[in-house]
């Protein structure tokens, strides 16, 4: 029995007809492929909640407080922020096949038509966005966490989930297209941090631009300067080192090694939370050592 067959079968029917208007040859092989591309965006999804310690729903009140970030049958993020008197802050990430970055659309003051559902389309008042297809899986935070944190945590999902969504399409290639596509290139950087901030790509640039050189500036001058979350750039001293005789690894030839002066080296000192993170990722058999 192959996955497919081991879906709902409503399920199933989803993702045949994300086959049929993908693009791909109408046919078995592409319906796998499909499906395989579905599960792992489901597994994606899953680690990257729990991570952050959010939780699944199965209904959320139009009058529930929490922000939440919404997985629908078709791969679709959307992002509802915390309710407000003038409603909420919605972002949907329409994650089309080997684009190159998901299309977004922002917008305030939406409110919930009704109840958000799992197994239901997700239904909108006040926004360009009326309906959903059927929604997968609701995530939010624990209400105990303060609302800044739940904030953090919601961002940080989405911009995680969205590119790697994007980027796991990336693998199904469509007539014409070349199999290798980079995703994580300056150019796609800026084109996602304009889009998702409101600006303009040579603003996004610019922004990214005057804090790269704040950072490299901070480190010249001897601080250990915060990158985020990544952890800290500075400079570190290297010792001088004596003239030494060596072997020449291709040729086995005794050579002298001259001697080398005192520098300053640059380094980066990885955040906790990131190494620990990582740490948790399953390591592919070709990265074994």
């Amino acid at each position: 029995m192959n996955e497919i067959e081991e879906l709902p079968k409503h399920i199933q029917s989803h993702l045949r007809a994300i086959t049929e208007s993908s693009g791909l040859p109408i046919g078995e092989e592409s319906l796998r492929r499909i499906t395989e591309n579905w599960l792992e965006k489901r597994k994606l999804f899953a680690d990257q909640i729990r991570l952050l310690d959010m939780l699944e729903l199965e209904l959320l009140e139009p009058n529930d407080p929490r922000g939440v970030i919404l997985l629908t049958y078709s791969g679709s993020l959307i992002s509802l922020g915390r309710l407000t008197r003038s409603g909420r802050n919605l972002e949907y990430a329409s994650i089309k096949l080997r684009s190159d970055v998901p299309r977004l659309v922002k917008e305030q003051q939406v409110e919930l038509a009704e109840a958000i559902r799992v197994d239901a389309p997700a239904r909108f008042s006040s926004s360009a966005i009326e309906k959903t297809s059927d929604i997968l899986s609701v995530a939010a935070c624990d209400p105990s966490l303060p609302l800044e944190e739940q904030e953090s945590r919601l961002r940080e999902a989405t911009i995680f989930l969205t590119n790697g969504f994007s980027k796991l399409n990336r693998t199904l290639t469509l007539p014409g297209e070349s199999e290798q596509l980079d995703h994580f290139t300056t150019k796609t950087l800026v084109a996602y941090v304009a889009r998702k901030n409101d600006l303009t790509q040579a603003q996004a640039r610019q922004v990214i631009d005057d804090f790269l050189a704040m950072v490299e500036a901070g480190a010249i001058m001897g601080e250990r300067v915060p990158v985020g979350r990544l952890g800290r750039l500075f400079l570190d001293h290297r010792p001088s080192q004596k003239a030494r005789m060596g072997r020449n690894p291709a040729t086995g030839e005794e050579i002298l090694i001259p001697a080398k002066p005192a520098v300053l080296v640059p380094k980066f000192s990885f955040s906790k939370p990131l190494r620990e993170r990582a740490a948790q990722l399953p390591v592919e058999k070709d990265c074994e050592r």
